[in-house]
């Protein structure tokens, strides 16, 4: 691997029929909201992996469920899976309004 590479592994993702929320694979405890708790895998680890977590599916616990990539410490690599795990990559709601400002009115 060249100096500066990542390796990169995966981790699936799917909704929460329930709810609809974004939710990540853990071999061992289920399905997490958090992609911290996500199982990662490389290689044919990824199709056992995937294997189980369609049995939710079919279950109808989760529905969508799809392999991502990571790197690093559980960090997505690509630009919507970010905005998944971590959230709006804007200000919104009370954050979006300024506090200190009497140019501003509601």
């Amino acid at each position: 691997m060249a100096d500066g590479d990542q390796e990169i592994y995966r981790v699936v993702t799917a909704n929460r029929l329930r709810d609809g929320a974004i939710v990540y694979f853990n071999r061992d405890s289920g399905w997490s909201e958090a992609i911290r708790d996500a199982t990662v895998a490389a290689g044919d680890e990824i199709d056992a992996l995937v294997a189980l977590a369609e049995r939710d599916v079919s279950n109808n616990v989760v529905v969508g469920a799809y392999t991502i990539e990571i790197a690093g410490d559980h960090q997505p690599l690509s630009a919507r899976e970010r905005i998944r795990a971590h959230g709006p990559s804007i200000r919104f709601g009370d954050d979006a309004v300024p506090v200190n400002n009497s140019d501003f009115e509601i």
